[in-house]
């Protein structure tokens, strides 16, 4: 019998089997069963535990990139240089560019010595897209306004521009030494596309032929292939696809297809057919990070393809592909994979450390970004989406005017919770129909806005849009959510108008656009538009300016870089308001924490209700959560929230209340005498006016000398209440002024605390504040209203608390 036979026909007569044989065979095959049982459950379990391993904090990620930069820096070459590798060429620029993104920081010594080296190599013959196209991005993100190598950049640009084939690909040399390919293609469109924002000359011509390659290795299910026919799709090469069509669409377009008179052309449909949907499908649908989806080898070009899904991510604006966040995923993939900072693969560019480890890095720190603005796709048709492009060029303009790299995501409202919703700053919220958000929705909108989030919306309405039922919509969803506040026209005084650009002198503009805002939580966190904003944002791109300079004589061409410079700016403005440009990394974002404390003070529980009133007694709802945070360190803190009415019977039970508001109030006597009573037998009062409030001042002050037969007095900087004794050590606060000229609408003035309070037996009983605490310890950001900065609100909070606990 030979090895590769084996006879089966004794099994066929298992009835003449000796009893011995057949015990033997069964208790072999239940031995087999049980073993195979126990691997797959085995199997199962080391999977479901790997995946709960592969959860990572942001701060693993900063720790695993910091690695992986000291990894990249021991092994550059004195000269600047890193060993080349040979299916990349030289591997200088590839290293330079992960260390850029890394670091942000063109002035770093080791990464100055390797921009040196690349240009220093200019004069060499150059026969490489990869390397060309890697130094034009290297230098342009080095120098973004080109002051410095212009010239070098546009050098290269002038060899790709010769060297794209005549089906609009680029292949691995110059254009005669072979057929092109789609993974040098879009490096070559990459480059291309940031030499366009650095100022260099880049012919129509080029888009076009890029277009017409893309094309061809499109397939009818949306992926891409690595060459025309589009067969063969892959993962990588579909994020390669997904980001060529998305920069080519930047840079080519039918103008005047977009415009009727001078007015921008608004609310047209795109086809069902487009190549970015599509494609975003395609990745959607074959997702994975252990490996390149689709690819041959399985795991090969496990690296490249996930640079190649942070791109596809990052200008889609996309957070998830289908259900899977594609950062979270690939970050805790990749910080699992590093080993001694530095990561190797399984295919052959991939198993060279010094490619492999750049690649990384790229995902890694351009992946998490932080994210400026998201979409709100608050209902499954696409009418929430009727400008796709306009919030990618809004974010663009924010890039440029805060001088940072910026993400910007879609947030699915259908299923989203409150912390999907924090992951980011401001939610943009567009449409032209009616619309009816769920109950789950509107809590979870309202919970978002209540915890520093913030939202900005439009109608799109004219402009070829015709009326917006979305408009009563809307307003009908603000007075539901926030019954006592109103949709109101911005004031010209209002910090919008000087966020970054002064908007006050745009007249004309403004009447045309009119901006609403609601006041929720302490500020403005409702930004509403009744007329387009977003159709002009999407205009504000390469291809449409280089038309409109070109044609600025014209009166009605003028007239539409007017609205779309006027629409940017506000956009900006609003943005920039809602942030104050503080923005997270992507994964840092804090969770809405409900929980209630826990306890280390005397095994002490400290009730902190708030004392009800008619002016304003909730207007900040979650105002105290950060302070609790602090207190939770040393003292016991429930956090169920409690409003409580000033009688006698009902303050009883509390050793301190909290009370704030933003307009006048009064009490009754019987309720002035029950307050001054609850103080007299050892209760306490800490109170404040919501955004510095006078109407509110004025009447905490009037009654609390009414129940004291005397004024609230000043209560001293050196008071113990401010001393370290008590948390911190109070002795200089920044207290922020309205002021129209200053930027953002406000000045800061440091000095010493301005506290009022009134004294019963020696110890405080009230400690009033006519400056805002409320806004700033509940914002997440920096507070838009009159008064402390968050930081030193926490710190006076933390200090009434334990004078008042510590004194018992």
């Amino acid at each position: 019998m030979s090895e590769s036979h084996v006879d089966f026909s004794m099994l066929n007569s298992w009835k003449c089997w000796p009893s011995s044989i057949l015990k033997r065979f069964y208790v072999s095959l239940i031995c087999l069963t049980v073993f195979v049982c126990i691997t797959v459950c085995d199997s199962q379990s080391t999977d479901a535990q790997r995946l709960r391993k592969k959860e990572v904090s942001a701060e693993e990620v900063r720790q695993s990139i910091a690695a992986g930069v000291r990894a990249m820096k021991e092994m550059q070459n004195g000269d600047g240089s890193w060993d080349d590798y040979r299916f990349t060429g030289d591997t200088t620029a590839l290293c330079a560019l992960a260390l850029l993104n890394a670091e942000d920081n063109p002035n770093d010594p080791q990464i100055q010595r390797a921009i040196d080296h690349l240009t220093n190599r200019l004069g060499n013959k150059i026969d490489k897209t990869y390397v060309v196209s890697l130094r034009i991005m290297v230098l342009a993100m080095a120098d973004p306004d080109g002051q410095r190598y212009m010239r070098a950049v546009q050098n290269d640009v002038q060899w790709l521009v010769k060297n794209q084939t005549k089906s609009g690909g680029w292949n691995y040399m110059d254009r005669s030494s072979g057929r092109p390919d789609s993974s040098n293609s879009q490096f070559a469109l990459l480059a291309l596309h940031e030499a366009n924002l650095m100022g260099a000359t880049i012919p129509d011509e080029v888009w076009v032929g890029a277009q017409n390659y893309w094309e061809s290795c499109l397939n009818n299910r949306g992926g891409f292939s690595y060459s025309p026919g589009g067969g063969g799709a892959s993962g990588s090469m579909t994020a390669a696809g997904l980001s060529s069509w998305i920069i080519i669409e930047e840079n080519l377009a039918d103008v005047e297809e977009l415009f009727a008179g001078d007015r921008a052309k608004c609310c047209s449909a795109d086809s069902e057919n487009d190549p970015v949907k599509m494609a975003t499908q395609f990745l959607a649908d074959h997702f994975s990070v252990r490996g390149n989806p689709r690819h041959p080898t399985g795991k090969g070009a496990q690296l490249y393809w996930l640079y190649g899904l942070e791109r596809a991510g990052r200008l889609a604006g996309q957070r998830f592909f289908g259900p899977h966040d594609w950062y979270r995923s690939g970050s805790a993939q990749l910080v699992h994979q590093q080993t001694a900072g530095v990561w190797r693969g399984h295919s052959h560019g991939e198993s060279n450390k010094i490619v492999a480890t750049s690649l990384a890095l790229l995902f890694l720190s351009k992946g998490k970004r932080p994210v400026a603005i998201g979409k709100y796709r608050y209902k499954r048709s696409e009418d929430w989406n009727l400008h796709p492009k306009g919030v990618h060029y809004l974010s663009r303009n924010l890039e440029e005017i805060w001088d940072k790299k910026l993400n910007w995501q879609t947030v699915d409202g259908t299923n989203a919770t409150v912390d999907d919703l924090l992951e980011t700053p401001v939610l943009f919220m567009s449409g032209h129909d009616a619309f009816d958000l769920s109950e789950k929705q509107k809590e979870t909108l309202k919970k978002y806005l209540e915890n520093g989030g913030f939202l900005f919306a439009e109608a799109c309405q004219g402009d070829g849009c015709g009326r917006a039922p979305f408009d009563e919509s809307f307003r009908d969803l603000m007075a539901e959510m926030f019954p006592d506040s109103d949709l109101e026209p911005l004031q010209r005084d209002h910090p919008i108008w000087t966020a970054h650009y002064p908007l006050v002198k745009h007249g004309a503009m403004i009447d045309d656009r009119p901006v609403l805002g609601l006041q929720a939580c302490c500020r403005t966190s409702v930004v509403y538009c009744p007329a387009n904003l977003s159709c002009y944002w999407s205009l504000n791109r390469p291809v449409v300016q280089k038309y409109l300079s070109k044609n600025a004589g014209v009166a009605k061409f003028a007239k539409i870089s007017e609205r779309i410079d006027y629409c940017a700016k506000l956009g900006s403005n609003v943005v920039t308001y809602a942030t104050g440009r503080e923005l997270r990394d992507k994964g840092d974002t804090p969770k809405l924490d409900e929980s209630e404390m826990v306890s280390v003070l005397a095994n002490r529980s400290l009730d902190m209700p708030k004392l009800m009133h008619d002016g304003g007694s909730d207007e900040a709802p979650n105002a105290w959560r950060n302070v609790l945070k602090e207190v939770q360190k040393v003292i016991k803190v429930e956090l169920k929230k409690k409003m409580v009415p000033v009688e006698s019977e009902a303050l009883s039970d509390y050793p301190f209340v909290f009370m704030h508001g933003r307009s006048g109030f009064e009490f009754t006597a019987e309720q002035r005498d029950d307050l001054k009573s609850y103080l007299q037998s050892g209760g306490f009062l800490f109170a404040d006016s919501i955004c510095s409030s006078a109407e509110f001042t004025e009447s905490f002050r009037r009654e609390m000398e009414i129940i004291f037969e005397q004024p609230l007095n000043e209560i001293p900087p050196t008071h113990e209440i401010w001393s370290s004794k008590f948390g911190y050590s109070i002795d200089k606060v920044t207290l922020r002024k309205k002021d129209p000229i200053a930027q953002g609408g406000f000045r800061e003035i440091v000095g010493p605390p301005e506290m009022e309070g009134h004294e019963f037996d020696g110890r405080l009983v009230v400690v009033f504040s006519p400056n805002d605490i409320s806004c700033a310890v509940e914002n997440r950001i920096k507070s838009q209203c009159e008064g402390y900065l968050r930081e030193d609100a926490v710190k006076f909070g933390v200090n009434v608390i334990l004078y008042r606990q510590r004194g018992d």
